[in-house]
């Protein structure tokens, strides 16, 4: 199997995964996401936007949804009007940290499959990956 088509396969197992574990009151797979990458002292839109690779004006869209839930606010920043950031409300907070249980259940669920032996050769696999991905982002 090429690297295409084994990034392409657990990507879409990946995901599948995700969308049938993770559960979150009537919201969409997108909403759940910008929840839980939405950082503790928030995180300027464009930036948010750069994370999940979409444009600024769907970023928008997305964060709209999550502020109509009520879990996150836009704030201009003082020194720049031009910079906005997303801050979670308390409720958010509340979502993303059922989120984050909920992503380490999965993430156990997969653990378990995998055997004790190859554990940490799989967990090194990942994280060089994820680093190589990342900076390709960067480019």
């Amino acid at each position: 199997m090429q690297y295409s088509e084994s990034l392409y396969s657990l990507f879409i197992a990946l995901q599948s995964l995700y969308k049938n574990h993770l559960e979150l009151d009537n919201s969409s797979f997108q909403k759940i996401i910008a929840i839980s990458i939405i950082e503790d002292d928030g995180i300027a839109m464009s930036k948010f936007s750069r994370k999940l690779g979409i444009d600024n004006s769907t970023a928008t869209r997305l964060i709209e949804g999550v502020e109509k839930k009520g879990w996150a606010n836009r704030i201009k920043s003082e020194l720049d009007n031009r910079v906005v950031k997303v801050f979670l409300t308390e409720s958010g907070m509340i979502i993303k940290n059922n989120i984050e249980r909920q992503l380490e259940a999965v993430a156990s669920i997969v653990e378990e499959e995998l055997d004790l032996s190859s554990r940490e050769s799989v967990l090194e696999s990942m994280h060089l990956l994820n680093w190589t991905v990342e900076k390709l982002k960067l480019k």
